[in-house]
This record gives structure tokens, sequence and C-alpha cells, in this order.
């Protein structure tokens, strides 16, 4: 996620600090705003408040605030006797094979029963609330079983308990692989608000936060189609390839980008087949899921003739194997689109610079193509 200034921040941490009224007094009034890979901590700190590693001070409502830096010494247990053993000689620092470190001290040998340790203190002139940059973040992931989807957060937090919110916008959930085991949990059903364009998935108040929680939000029934997807390339030749296989499905609602889980039913019993990856879905959209041994395809150019701007493409599909395919067809301003034999397709969706071409296959076929389009 890209740096959003301060100001808006606190705009937009006030709005949540209203809803986190909504609590029961005796739950934390602890905020905890998530993106993908970092977070944002709201909470209220007394005048003295040691920052834990990692967390960043953005903002405190006090009159007057600083940080305080300093360093803890190391502790010893002295006198103490070096064990027999095997060591690991790190300076003036001796390691034994179970961790523990003997270092020479003017009063003897001594244990180190704690490393020095910078430590940041924050210090304000009053109690006050504080924003706090923290490590930690969130990622979707879906589990798509024939017709239903089941949208899971999966949350890595420095802070076991808190009013959690996630945050996230378009374009922004990257998709990576990221292989958890997946703990299901009643459907939390978070309430979705848009802030500054932004969606906004309240989960409310949640503990064990530090234990990385799984947490199912909904399950929707959807429609799906599946596809195996060629995107011609018709400008040269080329042999056998496989097609790939995508899950076209439509969720009547917009859904952040992530991984899904495919289950399907093989031999009577249901089980992971594979693993999808999801872009952002707006009511309806593609999960592609991996090449396919299902379908091959091969295009034979027989002609490519260029007259007056235009490009004319005359070819063979070759096909075998069984499913629907779904050709793409694109170009500039595509014309005088031809299709043999006429019975075995059915245009999908088309523009002019675009084409969405069904064709069921049942062992082999062979379709001639034939269009225009411009330089």
């Amino acid at each position: 996620m890209g740096k959003l200034p301060i100001f808006k921040f606190y705009l937009f941490f006030s709005i949540i600090v209203l809803s986190s009224m909504l609590l029961a007094q005796n739950q934390s009034q602890d905020i905890l705003v998530l993106f993908s890979s970092n977070g944002l901590f709201y909470t209220t700190v007394d005048k003295e408040f040691e920052i834990p590693e990692g967390w960043r001070v953005l903002q405190v409502s006090s009159n007057r605030w600083y940080i305080e830096s300093y360093t803890e010494n190391q502790k010893y247990e002295i006198p103490t006797e070096l064990p027999h053993g095997i060591y690991e000689l790190n300076g003036n620092v001796a390691i034994f094979e179970n961790g523990e470190k003997y270092v020479q001290t003017p009063f003897g040998i001594g244990r180190i029963v704690k490393e020095s340790q910078a430590k940041n203190v924050l210090k304000s002139s009053d109690k006050a609330e504080a924003l706090f940059a923290v490590p930690g973040g969130f990622r979707i992931y879906y589990v798509l079983k024939e017709n239903t989807l089941e949208q899971f957060f999966e949350i890595r937090s420095p802070i076991d308990k808190a009013y959690v919110v996630l945050s996230t916008a378009p374009e922004e959930n990257n998709v990576r692989l990221m292989y958890s085991k997946a703990v299901a949990a009643e459907s939390a059903m978070a309430e979705e608000v848009t802030v500054e364009g932004r969606k906004i998935f309240i989960l409310g108040y949640q503990e064990g936060l530090k234990n990385g929680v799984n947490i199912r939000n909904k399950v929707l029934n959807i429609t799906r189609k599946d596809w195996q997807k060629i995107n011609l390339q018709y400008t040269y030749t080329y042999n056998w390839q496989p097609a790939d296989y995508v899950i076209e499905i439509n969720t009547g609602e917009e859904l952040p980008a992530g991984q899904v889980y495919i289950y399907s039913n093989v031999s009577g019993k249901v089980m992971p087949i594979g693993l999808g990856t999801m872009p952002d879905i707006n009511k309806q959209g593609e999960i592609y899921v991996s090449k396919s041994w299902q379908l091959y395809h091969s295009w034979t150019l027989n002609k490519l003739t260029k007259l007056g701007g235009r490009v004319y493409i005359v070819g063979d599909l070759n096909l075998k194997g069984y499913g629907s395919a779904k050709v793409i067809l694109n170009g500039k301003s595509i014309k005088d689109l031809s299709i043999t034999p006429q019975n075995t397709y059915k245009i999908l969706k088309s523009s002019a610079d675009y084409y969405e071409i069904e064709i069921p296959v049942s062992g082999t076929a062979k379709i001639s193509i034939s269009f225009s389009y411009n330089e």
C-alpha cells in the first residue's frame, strides 16, 4: 500500500473510534487496522510507554511528546561454573550446545541471562491516544466447492487482542503463494463499508491474534462455468499446447483478489485438486486454475496479407480433447470474421477489438477462421 498523509490516517481513525464506542466496556478499546503487509494500531498510552521492536510512532494526541532511546545492559549470573561440553567461541563469548552463553567478567565467569538491548520509550506530557505503524498484515483466500465460495481472512498481528479492521483497495491484494492451514471458524460476516475508496471489513473485537488467526467471513452461493481458455496467437503457426483451465464465476458482489483452494468430487470423495488465483471481482470474473490436460490446441496460419493498413488472416484452429473451449480473439478494429463449420461455435462477447467464441469439443475438431484487423 502507498503511504497516506498522516491527517488522512487521523480522519480515518476518528471514524473508526466512533464505531468502537459500541463495544462493551469490558472489552479492549484498542483498534488494529491491517493492510495486506503492514498495520496501524490506535491505543491509549501512559506518560511513559515502551515502544515494542518494529513499531513506529506516527501521531500522539498529547500537548508534548518525544521518544527517548537508551540501551539496557547485559545481565549476568555471577559466580557460576563453566559446564563441561562443546562450545563455540564468538569473540569473548562462549556459546554452549544448548544455547547458553558465558563470558569472563571482572568478577569471574558469568552466564548471560539477558542480552543488551536498545529500547525506545515514548514520553508524553499526559495520558494520550497514540497511533503506531506496526508489523503484521492479512491475506484473503477462498475455498471453492462446486457452487459454494467461502471467504477467509488470515490475520498476522503483533497485538493479541483488539478491535480489528481490515482495509483493502482494488489491485492492492497481490496474490502470492502462502501455504498455511485453513482453520474454519464460525462465519464472521464482517460489516463492509467504503471509506476514501477503500473496502473496510470491520471484524470487531478479536482475541488470540498473535497465533495467526484464520477467520471464515462468509459463504456465497455462486454460479460458475468451467472453460478451456485459448488466447489465439494467430500471426504464426504453432504446434499442440494445452489450453488454460479457468472457472468463470458470478458472485453478485465485489470480492477482493485472493488465492482459491479448489475442491472437486473425485471418485465419490470431495478433495482439494488445485490452487487457483482470482483477481479483484466486480460481481463476475475468472479464476485461473492451471494449464489443462483436458484440451489441446494448435494453429496453422494459411495466409497473412497486409493491404491498405489492414492485416488479413486465414488459418485453421485444431482442437483435441473435450469440454467447452473459449477462444479469445484480440485485434484493432476486427472485421469480416468468418468461422466454419458455422454450426460449431457461439459468439459470447464481441466489440470492435475483442471477441469471445465458444466452441464445444468432443474428440477432434478443425475450425477455419478468417478476419482482418488494423495494423
